[in-house]
Protein backbone atom coordinates (compact mmCIF):
# COMPACT_ATOMS: atom_id res chain seq x y z
CA UNK A 1 0.00 0.00 0.00
CA UNK A 2 2.92 2.24 0.53
CA UNK A 3 4.77 1.56 -2.56
CA UNK A 4 1.42 1.96 -4.33
CA UNK A 5 0.91 5.89 -2.97
CA UNK A 6 4.62 6.68 -2.75
CA UNK A 7 4.06 6.35 -6.88
CA UNK A 8 1.28 8.18 -6.52
CA UNK A 9 3.18 11.10 -5.15
CA UNK A 10 5.96 10.35 -7.37
CA UNK A 11 3.50 11.07 -10.31
CA UNK A 12 1.51 14.39 -9.08
CA UNK A 13 4.94 15.83 -8.24
CA UNK A 14 6.34 15.31 -11.86
CA UNK A 15 2.53 16.59 -13.53
CA UNK A 16 2.90 19.30 -11.03
CA UNK A 17 6.28 20.62 -12.45
CA UNK A 18 5.38 19.64 -16.50
CA UNK A 19 2.51 21.50 -16.07
CA UNK A 20 3.79 24.74 -14.47
CA UNK A 21 6.52 24.23 -16.69
CA UNK A 22 3.82 24.08 -20.02
CA UNK A 23 1.73 27.23 -18.49
CA UNK A 24 4.99 29.29 -18.16
CA UNK A 25 5.74 28.51 -22.17
CA UNK A 26 2.41 29.54 -23.00
CA UNK A 27 2.42 32.44 -21.19
CA UNK A 28 5.41 33.61 -21.77
CA UNK A 29 4.35 33.74 -25.67
CA UNK A 30 2.17 36.97 -25.12
CA UNK A 31 3.76 39.01 -22.70
CA UNK A 32 6.66 41.54 -22.81
CA UNK A 33 10.11 40.58 -21.27
CA UNK A 34 11.91 43.62 -19.85
CA UNK A 35 15.71 43.28 -20.21
CA UNK A 36 16.56 46.07 -17.26
CA UNK A 37 15.17 48.36 -15.06
CA UNK A 38 16.27 51.13 -17.33
CA UNK A 39 14.18 49.96 -19.70
CA UNK A 40 11.36 49.54 -17.36
CA UNK A 41 11.56 53.44 -16.30
CA UNK A 42 11.87 54.17 -20.15
CA UNK A 43 8.17 53.17 -20.23
CA UNK A 44 7.13 54.39 -16.93
CA UNK A 45 7.85 57.64 -18.43
CA UNK A 46 5.70 57.43 -21.42
CA UNK A 47 3.03 55.64 -20.17
CA UNK A 48 2.69 56.27 -16.17
CA UNK A 49 -0.69 58.00 -15.99
CA UNK A 50 0.38 60.28 -12.72
CA UNK A 51 3.54 61.79 -15.04
CA UNK A 52 1.32 62.54 -17.73
CA UNK A 53 -1.18 64.25 -15.41
CA UNK A 54 2.07 66.09 -13.84
CA UNK A 55 3.00 67.22 -17.54
CA UNK A 56 -1.07 68.41 -18.46
CA UNK A 57 -0.47 70.38 -14.75
CA UNK A 58 2.60 72.22 -16.29
CA UNK A 59 1.14 73.18 -19.28
CA UNK A 60 -1.73 74.51 -17.55
CA UNK A 61 0.38 76.77 -15.38
CA UNK A 62 2.06 77.85 -18.11
CA UNK A 63 -1.64 78.99 -20.16
CA UNK A 64 -2.20 80.51 -16.46
CA UNK A 65 1.05 82.87 -16.87
CA UNK A 66 -0.14 83.59 -20.49
CA UNK A 67 -3.41 84.47 -19.40
CA UNK A 68 -1.69 86.88 -16.38
CA UNK A 69 0.05 88.80 -18.86
CA UNK A 70 -3.17 89.47 -20.81
CA UNK A 71 -5.10 90.63 -18.03
CA UNK A 72 -1.82 92.95 -17.10
CA UNK A 73 -0.56 93.95 -19.74
CA UNK A 74 -3.05 94.44 -22.09
CA UNK A 75 -6.02 96.93 -21.95
CA UNK A 76 -9.71 95.21 -20.98
CA UNK A 77 -11.93 95.85 -23.94
CA UNK A 78 -15.65 95.59 -23.37
CA UNK A 79 -18.25 95.69 -25.86
CA UNK A 80 -22.01 96.73 -25.00
CA UNK A 81 -24.79 96.60 -27.06
CA UNK A 82 -28.43 98.02 -26.15
CA UNK A 83 -31.86 98.13 -27.73
CA UNK A 84 -34.96 99.09 -25.92
CA UNK A 85 -38.55 100.26 -26.82
CA UNK A 86 -40.71 103.23 -24.73
CA UNK A 87 -43.97 101.46 -24.39
CA UNK A 88 -45.29 104.74 -22.11
CA UNK A 89 -43.12 107.57 -21.93
CA UNK A 90 -42.85 110.09 -19.62
CA UNK A 91 -45.19 113.03 -20.45
CA UNK A 92 -45.45 117.04 -19.27
CA UNK A 93 -47.79 120.13 -19.86
CA UNK A 94 -46.34 123.12 -20.74
CA UNK A 95 -49.22 125.97 -21.42
CA UNK A 96 -51.86 123.44 -21.83
CA UNK A 97 -49.80 121.04 -24.19
CA UNK A 98 -48.39 117.56 -23.70
CA UNK A 99 -44.95 116.49 -24.52
CA UNK A 100 -43.25 113.03 -24.34
CA UNK A 101 -39.58 113.05 -23.41
CA UNK A 102 -37.82 110.50 -25.11
CA UNK A 103 -37.71 108.36 -28.13
CA UNK A 104 -39.81 105.10 -28.88
CA UNK A 105 -36.65 103.63 -30.13
CA UNK A 106 -33.27 103.81 -28.31
CA UNK A 107 -29.84 102.19 -29.89
CA UNK A 108 -26.78 102.36 -28.08
CA UNK A 109 -23.25 101.02 -28.98
CA UNK A 110 -20.60 101.15 -26.30
CA UNK A 111 -16.63 99.95 -26.24
CA UNK A 112 -15.04 100.57 -22.73
CA UNK A 113 -11.40 100.28 -22.31
CA UNK A 114 -9.64 99.99 -18.86
CA UNK A 115 -5.77 99.75 -18.03
CA UNK A 116 -4.72 99.50 -14.50
CA UNK A 117 -1.61 101.93 -13.78
CA UNK A 118 1.02 99.67 -12.24
CA UNK A 119 1.88 102.26 -9.55
CA UNK A 120 0.37 102.84 -5.45
CA UNK A 121 -2.40 100.02 -4.76
CA UNK A 122 -1.76 97.76 -8.49
CA UNK A 123 0.34 95.61 -8.20
CA UNK A 124 0.31 94.29 -11.98
CA UNK A 125 3.75 92.75 -11.48
CA UNK A 126 3.82 91.34 -8.42
CA UNK A 127 0.58 89.24 -9.80
CA UNK A 128 2.97 88.40 -12.85
CA UNK A 129 5.66 86.94 -10.82
CA UNK A 130 3.04 85.33 -8.83
CA UNK A 131 1.88 83.27 -11.87
CA UNK A 132 5.51 82.62 -12.86
CA UNK A 133 6.73 81.17 -9.72
CA UNK A 134 3.38 78.46 -9.38
CA UNK A 135 4.25 77.01 -13.26
CA UNK A 136 7.81 76.40 -11.81
CA UNK A 137 6.43 74.54 -8.86
CA UNK A 138 4.52 72.13 -11.70
CA UNK A 139 8.18 72.20 -13.40
CA UNK A 140 9.49 70.45 -9.86
CA UNK A 141 6.12 68.65 -9.76
CA UNK A 142 7.18 67.14 -12.83
CA UNK A 143 10.38 66.01 -11.25
CA UNK A 144 9.57 65.14 -7.90
CA UNK A 145 6.27 62.78 -9.53
CA UNK A 146 9.25 61.09 -12.04
CA UNK A 147 11.51 60.48 -8.93
CA UNK A 148 8.83 58.49 -7.12
CA UNK A 149 7.78 56.83 -10.28
CA UNK A 150 11.17 55.38 -10.86
CA UNK A 151 11.47 54.33 -7.68
CA UNK A 152 7.98 52.85 -7.49
CA UNK A 153 9.10 51.36 -10.90
CA UNK A 154 12.61 50.06 -8.95
CA UNK A 155 10.96 48.56 -6.04
CA UNK A 156 8.43 46.36 -8.47
CA UNK A 157 11.08 45.43 -10.92
CA UNK A 158 13.59 44.45 -8.17
CA UNK A 159 10.39 42.19 -6.28
CA UNK A 160 9.43 40.64 -9.40
CA UNK A 161 13.26 39.41 -9.96
CA UNK A 162 12.91 38.53 -5.79
CA UNK A 163 9.61 36.18 -6.72
CA UNK A 164 11.37 34.65 -9.59
CA UNK A 165 14.66 33.52 -7.52
CA UNK A 166 11.88 31.79 -4.85
CA UNK A 167 10.47 30.42 -7.26
CA UNK A 168 13.33 28.58 -7.99
CA UNK A 169 14.23 27.98 -4.89
CA UNK A 170 11.64 26.34 -3.96
CA UNK A 171 11.64 24.29 -7.76
CA UNK A 172 14.49 23.20 -6.87
CA UNK A 173 13.93 22.32 -3.50
CA UNK A 174 11.42 20.08 -4.96
CA UNK A 175 13.51 18.48 -7.51
CA UNK A 176 15.54 17.33 -4.60
CA UNK A 177 12.66 16.34 -2.32
CA UNK A 178 11.83 14.18 -5.08
CA UNK A 179 15.38 12.92 -5.71
CA UNK A 180 15.16 12.02 -1.85
CA UNK A 181 12.34 10.19 -1.85
CA UNK A 182 13.46 8.10 -4.81
CA UNK A 183 16.24 7.18 -3.04
CA UNK A 184 14.73 6.55 0.21
CA UNK A 185 11.80 4.58 -1.85
CA UNK A 186 14.33 2.34 -2.92
CA UNK A 187 15.75 1.80 -0.31
CA UNK A 188 12.79 1.31 1.68
CA UNK A 189 12.14 -1.27 -0.76
CA UNK A 190 15.07 -3.16 0.03
CA UNK A 191 14.47 -3.27 3.76
CA UNK A 192 17.24 -1.14 4.14
CA UNK A 193 15.36 2.25 5.09
CA UNK A 194 12.94 2.91 8.03
CA UNK A 195 8.90 3.35 7.24
CA UNK A 196 10.09 6.98 9.22
CA UNK A 197 12.47 7.57 6.77
CA UNK A 198 10.15 6.93 4.03
CA UNK A 199 7.14 8.93 5.41
CA UNK A 200 9.33 12.08 6.02
CA UNK A 201 10.75 11.89 2.22
CA UNK A 202 7.09 11.85 1.32
CA UNK A 203 6.07 14.74 3.28
CA UNK A 204 8.64 16.49 2.15
CA UNK A 205 7.30 16.08 -1.59
CA UNK A 206 4.33 17.09 -0.29
CA UNK A 207 4.82 20.21 1.43
CA UNK A 208 7.69 21.32 -1.64
CA UNK A 209 4.43 21.28 -4.32
CA UNK A 210 1.79 23.83 -2.70
CA UNK A 211 5.02 25.82 -1.31
CA UNK A 212 6.17 26.24 -5.14
CA UNK A 213 2.64 26.70 -6.38
CA UNK A 214 2.27 29.90 -3.84
CA UNK A 215 5.68 31.21 -4.53
CA UNK A 216 4.27 31.51 -8.42
CA UNK A 217 1.01 33.48 -7.50
CA UNK A 218 3.11 35.99 -5.74
CA UNK A 219 5.10 36.27 -8.70
CA UNK A 220 2.19 36.63 -11.19
CA UNK A 221 1.10 39.58 -8.34
CA UNK A 222 4.16 41.03 -8.36
CA UNK A 223 4.54 40.79 -12.37
CA UNK A 224 1.00 42.88 -11.88
CA UNK A 225 2.31 45.12 -9.84
CA UNK A 226 5.42 45.97 -11.94
CA UNK A 227 2.98 46.62 -15.08
CA UNK A 228 0.94 49.13 -12.71
CA UNK A 229 3.65 50.90 -11.88
CA UNK A 230 4.49 51.36 -15.57
CA UNK A 231 1.70 52.00 -16.54
CA UNK A 232 1.03 50.12 -19.72
CA UNK A 233 -2.36 49.87 -19.57
CA UNK A 234 -3.28 47.90 -23.06
CA UNK A 235 -1.03 45.09 -21.96
CA UNK A 236 -1.73 42.37 -19.50
CA UNK A 237 1.57 41.05 -17.82
CA UNK A 238 4.94 41.82 -17.96
CA UNK A 239 7.85 39.72 -17.36
CA UNK A 240 11.44 40.47 -16.87
CA UNK A 241 14.91 38.86 -17.60
CA UNK A 242 18.55 38.35 -15.50
CA UNK A 243 18.17 38.02 -12.06
CA UNK A 244 19.88 40.01 -8.79
CA UNK A 245 22.91 41.10 -8.53
CA UNK A 246 25.05 43.10 -6.81
CA UNK A 247 28.31 45.21 -7.78
CA UNK A 248 30.57 45.32 -4.70
CA UNK A 249 32.69 48.39 -7.08
CA UNK A 250 29.79 50.50 -6.73
CA UNK A 251 31.07 53.73 -4.99
CA UNK A 252 28.81 56.33 -3.69
CA UNK A 253 30.97 59.50 -2.69
CA UNK A 254 31.39 61.24 0.61
CA UNK A 255 28.43 60.61 2.70
CA UNK A 256 28.29 63.79 4.63
CA UNK A 257 28.48 66.13 1.23
CA UNK A 258 25.42 63.68 -0.10
CA UNK A 259 22.90 64.05 3.00
CA UNK A 260 24.02 67.98 2.74
CA UNK A 261 23.06 68.08 -0.98
CA UNK A 262 19.70 66.05 -0.45
CA UNK A 263 18.78 68.11 2.77
CA UNK A 264 19.42 71.32 0.87
CA UNK A 265 18.06 70.89 -2.65
CA UNK A 266 16.02 67.87 -2.64
CA UNK A 267 13.00 68.80 -5.05
CA UNK A 268 10.34 69.04 -2.40
CA UNK A 269 12.93 71.66 -0.32
CA UNK A 270 12.75 73.50 -3.87
CA UNK A 271 9.03 73.19 -4.29
CA UNK A 272 9.11 75.02 -0.66
CA UNK A 273 10.75 77.49 -1.40
CA UNK A 274 8.76 78.49 -4.15
CA UNK A 275 5.84 78.37 -2.14
CA UNK A 276 7.64 81.29 -0.04
CA UNK A 277 8.31 83.48 -2.75
CA UNK A 278 4.40 83.21 -3.90
CA UNK A 279 3.12 83.52 -0.21
CA UNK A 280 5.71 86.41 0.07
CA UNK A 281 4.01 88.24 -2.93
CA UNK A 282 0.83 87.81 -1.48
CA UNK A 283 2.13 89.97 1.44
CA UNK A 284 3.16 92.84 -0.93
CA UNK A 285 -0.03 92.31 -2.81
CA UNK A 286 -2.30 92.58 0.46
CA UNK A 287 0.01 95.46 1.49
CA UNK A 288 -0.51 97.72 -1.56
CA UNK A 289 -4.70 97.04 -1.53
CA UNK A 290 -3.53 100.18 1.73
CA UNK A 291 -3.46 102.32 -1.18
CA UNK A 292 -5.18 103.94 -4.25
CA UNK A 293 -5.56 102.34 -7.45
CA UNK A 294 -4.97 104.28 -10.75
CA UNK A 295 -6.34 103.55 -14.34
CA UNK A 296 -6.93 104.95 -17.60
CA UNK A 297 -9.68 104.47 -19.39
CA UNK A 298 -11.98 105.20 -22.80
CA UNK A 299 -15.22 104.75 -24.20
CA UNK A 300 -16.40 104.88 -27.61
CA UNK A 301 -20.57 105.14 -28.08
CA UNK A 302 -22.60 105.21 -31.07
CA UNK A 303 -26.43 105.61 -30.58
CA UNK A 304 -29.53 106.65 -31.93
CA UNK A 305 -32.84 107.92 -30.43
CA UNK A 306 -35.59 107.61 -33.22
CA UNK A 307 -39.56 107.70 -33.08
CA UNK A 308 -41.54 105.56 -35.31
CA UNK A 309 -42.27 106.21 -38.27
CA UNK A 310 -39.03 105.92 -39.88
CA UNK A 311 -36.77 102.69 -41.63
CA UNK A 312 -33.58 101.78 -39.58
CA UNK A 313 -31.85 102.99 -42.55
CA UNK A 314 -32.90 106.79 -42.17
CA UNK A 315 -32.25 106.58 -38.31
CA UNK A 316 -29.29 109.27 -37.19
CA UNK A 317 -26.49 107.91 -35.44
CA UNK A 318 -24.39 110.34 -33.18
CA UNK A 319 -21.13 109.05 -31.84
CA UNK A 320 -18.48 110.05 -28.36
CA UNK A 321 -15.41 109.47 -27.75
CA UNK A 322 -13.90 110.16 -24.13
CA UNK A 323 -10.48 109.10 -22.13
CA UNK A 324 -9.66 109.64 -18.12
CA UNK A 325 -8.11 109.09 -15.43
CA UNK A 326 -9.96 106.87 -12.41
CA UNK A 327 -9.44 106.13 -9.40
CA UNK A 328 -10.58 103.58 -6.98
CA UNK A 329 -9.49 103.21 -3.18
CA UNK A 330 -10.78 100.59 -0.29
CA UNK A 331 -10.84 102.41 2.64
CA UNK A 332 -11.67 99.62 4.60
CA UNK A 333 -8.10 99.81 5.83
CA UNK A 334 -8.85 97.21 9.21
CA UNK A 335 -10.30 94.42 7.11
CA UNK A 336 -6.76 94.48 5.01
CA UNK A 337 -5.13 94.82 7.69
CA UNK A 338 -6.13 91.14 9.30
CA UNK A 339 -5.58 90.18 5.47
CA UNK A 340 -1.62 91.36 5.50
CA UNK A 341 -1.45 88.95 8.66
CA UNK A 342 -2.56 85.89 7.89
CA UNK A 343 -0.46 86.36 4.44
CA UNK A 344 2.59 86.80 6.66
CA UNK A 345 1.69 83.73 8.78
CA UNK A 346 1.67 81.87 5.68
CA UNK A 347 5.32 82.88 5.18
CA UNK A 348 6.60 82.18 8.74
CA UNK A 349 4.12 78.87 7.94
CA UNK A 350 6.55 78.20 4.90
CA UNK A 351 9.56 78.25 6.67
CA UNK A 352 8.58 75.99 9.08
CA UNK A 353 7.92 73.17 6.74
CA UNK A 354 11.57 73.92 4.82
CA UNK A 355 13.06 73.65 8.11
CA UNK A 356 10.84 70.19 8.90
CA UNK A 357 11.23 68.94 5.16
CA UNK A 358 15.17 69.25 5.62
CA UNK A 359 15.11 67.29 8.57
CA UNK A 360 13.15 64.38 7.42
CA UNK A 361 15.23 63.96 3.92
CA UNK A 362 18.36 63.87 6.52
CA UNK A 363 16.55 61.40 8.23
CA UNK A 364 16.01 59.57 5.15
CA UNK A 365 19.03 59.32 3.23
CA UNK A 366 21.09 58.50 6.47
CA UNK A 367 18.71 55.05 6.83
CA UNK A 368 19.11 54.85 3.39
CA UNK A 369 22.56 54.96 3.59
CA UNK A 370 22.56 52.47 6.74
CA UNK A 371 20.40 50.08 4.95
CA UNK A 372 22.75 50.10 2.21
CA UNK A 373 25.72 48.83 4.31
CA UNK A 374 23.86 46.49 6.16
CA UNK A 375 22.97 45.14 3.07
CA UNK A 376 26.46 44.88 1.76
CA UNK A 377 28.08 42.94 4.99
CA UNK A 378 25.01 41.00 4.61
CA UNK A 379 25.52 40.10 1.24
CA UNK A 380 29.01 38.81 1.66
CA UNK A 381 28.70 36.87 5.16
CA UNK A 382 25.24 35.36 3.30
CA UNK A 383 27.47 34.22 0.36
CA UNK A 384 29.90 32.30 2.54
CA UNK A 385 27.22 30.74 4.18
CA UNK A 386 25.62 29.32 0.98
CA UNK A 387 28.90 28.05 -0.33
CA UNK A 388 29.08 26.42 3.03
CA UNK A 389 25.27 24.91 2.62
CA UNK A 390 25.46 23.56 -0.76
CA UNK A 391 29.00 21.94 0.12
CA UNK A 392 26.95 20.65 3.58
CA UNK A 393 24.00 19.13 1.34
CA UNK A 394 26.24 17.24 -1.26
CA UNK A 395 27.73 15.60 1.81
CA UNK A 396 24.61 14.68 3.66
CA UNK A 397 23.27 12.85 0.38
CA UNK A 398 26.75 10.95 -0.31
CA UNK A 399 26.98 9.80 2.87
CA UNK A 400 23.09 8.85 3.40
CA UNK A 401 23.45 6.64 0.12
CA UNK A 402 26.18 5.21 1.83
CA UNK A 403 24.61 4.73 5.26
CA UNK A 404 26.51 6.87 7.34
CA UNK A 405 23.41 9.56 7.84
CA UNK A 406 20.11 9.13 8.31
CA UNK A 407 17.09 11.30 6.77
CA UNK A 408 16.90 13.74 9.09
CA UNK A 409 20.28 14.88 8.44
CA UNK A 410 19.54 15.49 4.66
CA UNK A 411 16.33 17.16 5.43
CA UNK A 412 18.39 19.46 7.63
CA UNK A 413 20.95 19.99 5.17
CA UNK A 414 18.16 20.67 2.40
CA UNK A 415 16.67 23.46 5.14
CA UNK A 416 19.60 24.78 5.60
CA UNK A 417 20.43 25.39 1.86
CA UNK A 418 17.42 26.75 0.88
CA UNK A 419 17.22 29.25 3.73
CA UNK A 420 20.85 30.25 2.93
CA UNK A 421 20.12 31.08 -0.52
CA UNK A 422 16.68 33.27 0.33
CA UNK A 423 18.75 34.96 2.84
CA UNK A 424 21.40 35.72 0.05
CA UNK A 425 19.32 36.72 -2.09
CA UNK A 426 17.03 38.66 0.45
CA UNK A 427 19.67 40.75 1.18
CA UNK A 428 20.52 41.11 -2.43
CA UNK A 429 16.96 42.54 -2.54
CA UNK A 430 17.51 44.95 0.48
CA UNK A 431 20.22 46.37 -0.87
CA UNK A 432 18.60 46.85 -4.66
CA UNK A 433 15.66 49.07 -2.50
CA UNK A 434 17.70 51.09 -0.19
CA UNK A 435 19.88 52.34 -3.52
CA UNK A 436 16.67 52.97 -5.16
CA UNK A 437 15.56 54.99 -2.06
CA UNK A 438 19.01 56.68 -2.22
CA UNK A 439 19.20 57.39 -5.93
CA UNK A 440 15.34 59.16 -5.38
CA UNK A 441 16.87 61.44 -2.70
CA UNK A 442 19.39 62.45 -5.09
CA UNK A 443 17.32 62.41 -8.01
CA UNK A 444 19.20 59.66 -9.81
Amino acid sequence: MLKVHSHKIFKLALVTIIFFSISNELFSQDITTLRSVNEAISLALKNNSTIINAYLDKLKADKKVSEVYSENLVPTLNLNSRYSRAFKKQVFEIAGERFDIGSDNLIIHTIDATESLPILGTPIFAGIRIAEYFASTQKENILLVENDVKNQVKRSYYTVLLAKAVVEVNAASLENAQANFTVVNSKYNGGVATEFDYLRAKVRVDNAIPLLSKSQRSLEISQKSLLNAIGLKDQETIDVSGELTYDSLEVWGNTDYMITAISENYVAVRQLRLNKKINEELVNVDKANYLPKLYLFGQYSLGTQENDGKSLSKYGFYNTLNAGLGLQWDLNLFRNSYKVDQSEIEVKKTNEQISDTKQKLKLLSQSAIIAIEDAKERIVAQKKTLSLAERGLELANASYRAGVLNQIDVQDSQQILNESRLAYLQAIYDYQIAKAELEKLLER
